[in-house]
This record gives structure tokens, C-alpha cells and sequence, in this order.
């Protein structure tokens, strides 16, 4: 009889441990882990029976003992009789199972009420529907249940337990063997945490009832009597043995707060036999015992505690549990980001090389075996030479696929976001606790088909595991960002991490973790720098690793990772900082417009022996960051914008040294709140706000000169040098949802252009992209980054575009590739960190990196060792910095406004790719091309200021459209074609430009419409 149920097994299923766990078991996990009162977790379980039926979508007649048509005696794995002694066999293996794998730290106990009674209705009455996820039968079933129990036991002290098991006649609903219709109405498995109740019972309640009412049960977990069942083939009756030990190790997990980690949508295996929450390791041995909890359940759990690394090069040894010591490393984890990393540990089935001892019982009777090797009648889906109950195991793990190093790759921001739900792992692409296979092919889970049609679900394997002689084809004993699996972290960034050289199998294996490739080297990771969030953060000056930062308003100076002052209330805004005579200085402000001394200046120094800080308060209120320049004269001032319309000039010397009165004080406009200030070659700069609340106004204040824009805000401004030497000013401006640009030079609006979406857009910044004598202006918008020139044309090869993220707003700029050309650093909702390069628009070699948490601090850029290194702190606090560049070359844009000084400017650009040629025909085109919908922007190289006149002709000659425009010199130019009205076809657009000094050429373009 067993043969013949191996050799339809191994045909029909490939194993059963690669079955899938049909629906989900436990089906609203907690938030969080349960705390228990103590280290022991109490088990009370009752026996129950339904009404007797002839029902043929479910096994037995609905009472114990009816699954079986025949005596198979006592060989077989839970033989009859299925009573109290038998379950307490199972309880029995479930508190040895967790004695050892919690390492003494969990002590189960377990009580069976001895009487079995029957509920009032038959089992399908209780089941849900196939593929239902209503599981308000379950529901009440267990309320029944357990009321029955209370009236049947008024006396007994429910109190005493923590968790619930009903035990019922028939088998689970949990597996699908051959033959299966689909539509079986068995009783599934599952665990009903309260979350699980008060969905099927409404958010008021509390609990069954038992002991008058004094106690209520808030849990409960629903049990077949076995999960063995016969099948009919045409050679006869074959019985499948399938127990329920895994299914209780489960229930057990389940309470204390394990999700499932198979996919629960689908069923289908997604860590295979490599911990405990999944389908193939429950039913691992035919459900005779799991693997041990995988290291991320353990930690979960509290039963284990990893050995962090920080970012490094290291030479490491990773020992089993059995043949560790107190000072071994067992599991290791390694930081990909704040949200994800890896966690490393030595798997090994047979760690004590003395085989697998199995003790089980038969009755009342007792008995051991010892397989020294994985051999017929003893493999996860053959156990004919195991019979009655297991109710212990030497070595769990030797359920295991095999042995090796073991690297799971954890996400907690898809556990944090999914738990609730039970579908931790439901993406395969995107699991929040994931199994790194060795060998190449994400294949657990997945469904395959033999040649002759019958379909196999991949299982883990010994290939999954790391280890020198793996024989996998694929395997390279090396996992980094261009091996397959690959380093790089869920959302595709590059980790930077390697993880090689890892030895042969043995009780301890060795290995090289290294962070860093060729360019970009991790230089600093610190986490939880402070409880408050994080607002701003400056490096003090070049080639030094001091930072600022900003929590809250509190000052933290940090010099690499170690903190060296604080200062607390010491700004609202970002700091300034500057070396000057030997000393650093840290200047910020507060304001506090309730208050009657409504603003104080704090300053911070260090001279490189001592700090010190003080602090004066001022009559008026500081509404703008500070802002330092440099005077004629070699010194430097402090800028502060006020409430009263004013710029307040410092110097920085008197300032630092407590002198309250500004040197200077230069009135901009009467009730008028300062935004922001900034300053060029003495020529002063600042926006500002007036009128009233629902209708704000703004100004720009250029070297004495003012505009005012009605209606409008301004929330930022950036300057720079144009090619022809002018001060050019750009304006972020918002006119009810809509932003736009707009440029200011000598006091005049010289152009303005909308901004695609109606995003809340803050800040601006600028590049030197192109090496063409104009800086381009930098502007993330959703999933789009865009650079425009200053006349309001789209740079080449931009707009970059991601997927399934967005841009933050962060921008930052610098030459980190040394071909003179900036490259742009931005920053995604994700925590991706991408760096574009200025000249082709195209991702940087080793980009993007990630800290897997989006920065509420904007970013920096700062010299440090030769090098340019970025500095980014997340929105939890964790602050990461590496070195980008292999030279030290030229910041662009290397702080919110600008630099530590928050200049908000940016100097002349490189010249040496500027186009002389008059009207080059090649610059000359259209985007997009073909044209759908719409419109399309016709663009075009001037040298000198022109006018143009664009004919728009239709293949037979007739004048479509004709456009007229007048285009800056020394600049890519665009005129825009609307087509909403022009029907499909080829176009030709004859572009003319001319000067007044009489110089003029002409380019004609074709324009494919298409609707």
C-alpha cells in the first residue's frame, strides 16, 4: 500500500512539500509581536465532533475516527484512536519543537478538556465557500464552540490560558492532493487572532464569554484531527499520511504574532522549506516536524538578536546554533538601507553529524530511530518508516533542502505595509522576506508542467544555499550587484554590497562582506541621531567631515559620527556656516511672531580646540534664513530678511561676538514680510509677501529695484550669471495652483514659462549641465526631472523619467564624473538616489543608490579626502554619506540654497561648448516627433537675438500654420505648434531667423502627426 502511495506522490506532485497551502492560516496577524505575561504560553484544546453526514465533498461523516474506510492499525502516522491522548502526543512534539528552536526562551504547556462533543449543524454548515475569504463561519463555529464548553465546564479557569485550539473531526482544507474538484467543503485551517474576530463580529467585541462571563476567550485556532485522507485511484485505495505537528508549530507562531509567509493570495510556497511559516515547511516530512524559524521569525520573535556591521570591508565566520559559543556570531545582518538589509546564517541539517533522531509514539508506547542519511521511507515526502505521533526531533533543520549559508533579504516597509493584511509575501518580485537563491533562478513558489502536463510547484533546494562547491551553472560564489540573484536593494537601487568567497559547508563557514564599488564608497552610516525630525544639515567647511545638523530646532554638531555640541533652540531655519580667521561658525535664528521679543540669533564656534555658543534676542522679527556674503573690503556679513519689509546687515565678527544692533538695516517695503534674501557683488536680492491672508502678494527687490506680482507667491528664487555677464534672478511663482517661472534681470521680467503638473514645487536650483555658457535650471516634477535653460527650452536628453516612484524635490549638482560638466543628484519619495549626467541625460554608472526612506533634511554635497562626498539624512534620522567622485571638482549646487552660505547662487558657466555658428541647422528640430495629441515644441539655435518665422506647409505646398517668435541669443529656443486642430500626415516646417543687423538662414524640418 505505501508503495503504491510513494510512487503516485512522486508522479502526480513531485514532493508534497511543494504543494500549496491553499487560502491563508492565519488571517489578520498582529501589528506587532504578543507580549506574553511570561516565558510561557499556556494551550487549551477541546475535541469537537459535528453532526453525522453522508456528505461527499467532505472526508469522514463529520465524527472522529470516520476518515478512514479501513484498519490500517498502528503502522501508519496518526493511527486511531484519535482521542485525548493522542492530541496531547501532538501538544507534546509542539513543546518540544519550541523549547529548542526559541533556545529555552518559550516553554509551552498544553491541557486537552477530556470530554468530545458534538456541534449543532453538520461541517459544511461551517465551512466557507471554496476560495471564499469570508470566514464568518469559522466564526461561529468557534463561538458555538466555546459555548458549548462553558456550559459543559462552568468551574473550569479558562483564565489560566492563552490560546484557544479547536480540535475537530475530519481533515483541513489546507492542501490539494490528485483527483481534488476544487470544491471540497472540509474545514480549512486557521488561526483567528482578535484582529480575525472582530472582523467577522464587528470592532466591539471582546471575547466569547466562558466562566460567567468573567473571562473571555479572544482567539482561537481551528485543527483537523490529521490531515491524512484516502484517495481513490485505479489501482485501489491509497492513504495519504499527512499530520498536523507543522500545523501546530504554526498555530503556536501564529499567536505570537508570525504572519504567513507564503504567498496568501495564490497559496504558493515563497520561502520553501527554509523557516517555519510556509506551506512546504508545515508539511515538511508530511507534516511530521518544520525546519527551525528562519532567522527573521527568531529576531521577530525575540528569541534571537543578529550581529550588526556597519558599511566596510570584513573577513567574517557565521556558526550554527548547535555549535555556537557565547561569543560566535550565528545570524548577521547587514544594512542595505534603513528599511531593508540581509540577514546571513550557517544552515546545516545534521550540525551534530550524528544523523536525524526521530522519537515517536505509538499509544502508549514510546520509540527511537536514528537515520544517519536521507534514504527510502525517510525524506520530507516519504516517512513510511515513521508511524504514530513524532513528538520530538534531534535537529529540526534537518528538514532543511539542504546546508550552506542562508541570506534572506528583509524589507520592512512591505512587512510594516502589508502585515495587517497577511501578504508579506504575496508579490514575488517584491517580498518582504525573501530567500537570496544561490542558484540563480527565483523558482520556489513557481509553477512548472512536466512533458507529460502534470504541474510541479518549485521548491527551495540545497542549490539555494551559499557555499563554495554549490554545482548550480549559475553559481559564481559571489553575490554583488551584477550576480544573479543580485545585491541591489527592492526599489533597484545599487546596495553597494559584496558578499563572497563564502567556504565549503561546515558547523562554521567563512566569507567577505565589502561595501563600495569602484567610484561610489560608503564614508559614514549612523542611525537615530535624534527623536525630533530631522530639518536641515551643513558642513562647516572643505575637506573636514564636521556637519550641522537640525532636529527640530535643536543644533547637533557632529564631527564624522561622533557628536561633539548641541545647542538647543537655535533656529527655524537653515544655518548658516562658514570658516573665517581660523574658526568655524555655525549662525541660525528663531521666530516666533506671538512672542513680544519675537526672534534671537544663536551663533556656534569652534577654533579647533574649544566650542563655544551664545545667543542675543532682537525687537524685530527674522522671517528669512540667514545668508553671509563677502564685502569689498574681505569681510564678511550676515543677512537676515524681517517682518518689517527690512534687510538687517551684521557683520559677522561684531555678530559673533553678541552685538545685537545690525551694522546696516535696508528698507525694502513697508509691511512687508521678507521671504528670503541673497546678495551678488553688493547688489542686494529679496522676495517678500504683503496684503492680506486670502490675497497674498509678492515682490522681487533686484539692487534697489522692486516688482510686484499680485495674487501671487513666491516660495523661492534662485540667481546666476548669464552668458552675456548679466545678473539673471529666477522666480518660482505660484498664481492659485499653477507655477511657473519667471526671469528678472536689471529690474525687468525678460521671460516667463509654465511648469508641467500643479505641484507643490519649493525650491529651485541650478547647473552647469552643457558647458555652453548658461547654467540650466533644475526642476523635479512627480516621475520627471527636467532641465531647463533660462530661456525656458527643455535641455537636451531631458526630461529623465522613473517608474513607480517619484522625485522629492531635492536637487543637488556637481562635476562628480571630471569632464567639467555637472551631473544632477536627485532624490526620490523612495529613498532612491539617482545621479544624471548633465551632458546625455543618462543614470551614472553605479546609480541609483538608496536609503530607503525618504530625506525630510534636503541634502549636501561636501569635500572630504580627496573627494566629493554626498551626505543624506532620512526621514528617520539615519544619516548615510559616501564618496561619489574620484576627484575633488566643482560643486554646483551643493546645499539647500545653493552652499553653506545660502548664497541661492550659482557663478558663470563654462563657455567651452558654446555654439558661435549663427543658426546651426542640426540644433534645429522637433519634440515629440511624431506628435499625437496636443502639442509640439519646435526648437531651434540662435546665436544673436532673431526673429523667427516658422511656415507650417502640407506635402502638396498649402500653408498649414504659420508662427512667429522672438528668440534670445545664445540659446536653444522653442516655439510652440498646437495640433488639435491639424489632421494626421507629414508637415514641413520651414524655420527662418533674422537679426536687425540684417544676418538671417533658414532650416526646414519635417513634423509627423499622427491621431
Amino acid at each position: 500500500m505505501k508503495k503504491v502511495f510513494l510512487f503516485l506522490l512522486l508522479i502526480t506532485l513531485g514532493s508534497l512539500s511543494a504543494q500549496s497551502f491553499n487560502g491563508t492560516f492565519n488571517v489578520t496577524p498582529l501589528e506587532k509581536p504578543r507580549v506574553l505575561d511570561s516565558d510561557t504560553l499556556k494551550i487549551l484544546g477541546i475535541m469537537v465532533n459535528f453532526q453525522e453526514d453522508r456528505d461527499a465533498a467532505t472526508f469522514g461523516n463529520g465524527k472522529f475516527g470516520s476518515i478512514y474506510s479501513q484498519n490500517y492499525g498502528s503502522s501508519i502516522l496518526d493511527p486511531l484512536p484519535h482521542d485525548r491522548n493522542y492530541f496531547e502526543s501532538h501538544l507534546e512534539f509542539v513543546k518540544n519543537y519550541f523549547t529548542k528552536v526559541s533556545d529555552n526562551k518559550l516553554t509551552v504547556d498544553y491541557f486537552i478538556l477530556p470530554d468530545t462533543f458534538s456541534v449543532s449543524q453538520t461541517m459544511r454548515n461551517y465551512s466557507p465557500a471554496p476560495k471564499s475569504n469570508d470566514f464568518a463561519p469559522l466564526g461561529n463555529f468557534s463561538q458555538e464552540a466555546w459555548s458549548i464548553v462553558n456550559q459543559l465546564y462552568p468551574t473550569f479557569d479558562f483564565s489560566e490560558y492563552d490560546l484557544f485550539i479547536i480540535f475537530h473531526a475530519g481533515v483541513g482544507r489546507d492542501i490539494t492532493l490528485p483527483g481534488s474538484l476544487g470544491n471540497e467543503r472540509d474545514l480549512p485551517s486557521v488561526y483567528l487572532s482578535e484582529n480575525a474576530l472582530k472582523e467577522i463580529f464587528g470592532n466591539t467585541f471582546d471575547g466569547f464569554p466562558v466562566n460567567n462571563g468573567n473571562f473571555k476567550i479572544t482567539n482561537t485556532a481551528i485543527i483537523p484531527e490529521t490531515e491524512s485522507r484516502e484517495l481513490n485511484t485505479l489501482s485501489g485505495t491509497v492513504l495519504f499520511e499527512i499530520t498536523i505537528n507543522g500545523l501546530l508549530c504554526a498555530t503556536v507562531a501564529s499567536h505570537l504574532g508570525l504572519p504567513d509567509l507564503f504567498d496568501t493570495e495564490t497559496g504558493l510556497s515563497a520561502i520553501g522549506r527554509f523557516g517555519l511559516m510556509d506551506g512546504q515547511s508545515i508539511f515538511a516530512y508530511n507534516g511530521c516536524y518544520p525546519p527551525e524559524p528562519s532567522a527573521w521569525e527568531k529576531i521577530y520573535l525575540g528569541w534571537a538578536a543578529p550581529v550588526e556591521i556597519t558599511p566596510g570591508n570584513y573577513n567574517l565566520n557565521l556558526v550554527t546554533k548547535f555549535a555556537s559559543q557565547i561569543s560566535d556570531t550565528v545570524i548577521l545582518k547587514v544594512p542595505i538601507n534603513s528599511s531593508e538589509y540581509y540577514l546571513i546564517e550557517n544552515k546545516q541539517r545534521d550540525a551534530s553529524s550524528d544523523g536525524s533522531t526521530v522519537k515517536y509514539k505509538v499509544g502508549e508506547n514510546t520509540f527511537v530511530k536514528t537515520f544517519l542519511k536521507d534514504t527510502t521511507g525517510y525524506r520530507s515526502f516519504d516517512t513510511d518508516s515513521l508511524a504514530g505521533v513524532v513528538i520530538d526531533i534531534d535537529e529540526f533543520d534537518w528538514a532543511l533542502p539542504g546546508s550552506g549559508i542562508l541570506i534572506w533579504h528583509i524589507d520592512e516597509n512591505i512587512i510594516r505595509q502589508k502585515i495587517a493584511q497577511n501578504k508579506i509575501n504575496t508579490d514575488k518580485n517584491l517580498r518582504g522576506v525573501d530567500v537570496e537563491e544561490a542558484d540563480g533562478v527565483q523558482d520556489i513558489g513557481e509553477k512548472f508542467y512536466t512533458i507529460f502536463g502534470d504541474e510541479v510547484i518549485g521548491e527551495g533546494t540545497e542549490l539555494d544555499l551559499w557555499y563554495r562547491s554549490n554545482p548550480s551553472k549559475l553559481y559564481k560564489n559571489r553575490f554583488d550587484k551584477n550576480s544573479r540573484p543580485s545585491t541591489k536593494s527592492n526599489t533597484g537601487a545599487n546596495s553597494l554590497i559584496s558578499i563572497y568567497d563564502f567556504s565549503d559547508n561546515a558547523n562554521s563557514m567563512s566569507f567577505k562582506v565589502s561595501y563600495g564599488d569602484s567610484i561610489i564608497k560608503p564614508v559614514y552610516y549612523f542611525q537615530n541621531l535624534s527623536g525630533e525630525q530631522s530639518k536641515f544639515l551643513t558642513s562647516l567647511s572643505d575637506n573636514d567631515d564636521i556637519f550641522g545638523f537640525v532636529f527640530g530646532k535643536d543644533l547637533f554638531v557632529y564631527n564624522g559620527n561622533t557628536l561633539i555640541d548641541s545647542v538647543i533652540a537655535f533656529t527655524d531655519y537653515k544655518p548658516v556656516s562658514i570658516q573665517f580667521g581660523g574658526i568655524k561658525y555655525i549662525i541660525g535664528v528663531t521666530y516666533n511672531p506671538l512672542l513680544i521679543v519675537p526672534s534671537k540669533i544663536s551663533f556656534w564656534s569652534f577654533d579647533g580646540s574649544n566650542y563655544s555658543s551664545g545667543n542675543f534676542t532682537l525687537p524685530f522679527g527674522v522671517t528669512t534664513a540667514p545668508m553671509i556674503h563677502r564685502t569689498i573690503t574681505e569681510n564678511y556679513e550676515v543677512l537676515f530678511g524681517t517682518n518689517e519689509g527690512k534687510i538687517a546687515i551684521y557683520d559677522l565678527t561684531s555678530l559673533t561676538a553678541g552685538n545685537s544692533t545690525p551694522k546696516n538695516e535696508i528698507l525694502i517695503r513697508d509691511n512687508t514680510s521678507i521671504t528670503k534674501v541673497s546678495s551678488y557683488e553688493g547688489k542686494l536680492i529679496a522676495s517678500g509677501n504683503f496684503g492680506s491672508a486670502e490675497n497674498i502678494s509678492s515682490l522681487i527687490y533686484v539692487d534697489g529695484k522692486v516688482i510686484n506680482f499680485d495674487l501671487t507667491v513666491i516660495p523661492d528664487f534662485v540667481n546666476t550669471i548669464d552668458s552675456r555677464g548679466n545678473l539673471i534672478t529666477v522666480l518660482l511663482a505660484k498664481e492659485g495652483n499653477q507655477f511657473e517661472i519667471i526671469e528678472v534681470s536689471e529690474g525687468e521680467i525678460i521671460h516667463r514659462f509654465d511648469l508641467p503638473y500643479s505641484e507643490n514645487y519649493s525650491t529651485l536650483a541650478l547647473a552647469d549641465l552643457k558647458n555652453d555658457g548658461d547654467n540650466y535650471l533644475i526642476i523635479p516634477s512627480k516621475e520627471k526631472l527636467f532641465a531647463y535653460n533660462l530661456r525656458g527650452a527643455i535641455a537636451d536628453n531631458f526630461p529623465l523619467t522613473i517608474s513607480d516612484d517619484e522625485f522629492n524635490g531635492s536637487v543637488l549638482a556637481a562635476d562628480i564624473e571630471g569632464d567639467t560638466k555637472s551631473e544632477v543628484i536627485a532624490f526620490t519619495n523612495k529613498g532612491n538616489i539617482y545621479a544624471i549626467n548633465g551632458g546625455s541625460g543618462k543614470v551614472i554608472d553605479g546609480f541609483p543608490i538608496s536609503t530607503g526612506k525618504n530625506n525630510t533634511a534636503y541634502p549636501m554635497l561636501f569635500s572630504f579626502d580627496g573627494s566629493i562626498c554626498l551626505g543624506v539624512l532620512d526621514s528617520t534620522n539615519n544619516f548615510y554619506a559616501w564618496k561619489i567622485s574620484p576627484t575633488q571638482s566643482r560643486l554646483d549646487w551643493s546645499e539647500l540654497y545653493s552652499d553653506r552660505m545660502n548664497s541661492s547662487f550659482l557663478k558663470n558657466a563654462n563657455s567651452v561648448n558654446r555654439v558661435e555658428e549663427f543658426f546651426p541647422k542640426s540644433r534645429a528640430y522637433n519634440y515629440p516627433n511624431p506628435v499625437y495629441e496636443g502639442t509640439t515644441a519646435i526648437r531651434y539655435y540662435v546665436s544673436e537675438n532673431s526673429k523667427i518665422n516658422i511656415k507650417i506647409l502640407d506635402l502638396a505646398g498649402e500653408l498649414v500654420a504659420e508662427l512667429n517668435d522672438y528668440a534670445i541669443g545664445g540659446f536653444d529656443n522653442e516655439t510652440i505648434w498646437n495640433v488639435s486642430n491639424i489632421q494626421s500626415g507629414v508637415y514641413l516646417a520651414r524655420i527662418e531667423a533674422a537679426t536687425e543687423s540684417g544676418k538671417s538662414d533658414n532650416v526646414t524640418i519635417k513634423i509627423a502627426v499622427i491621431k
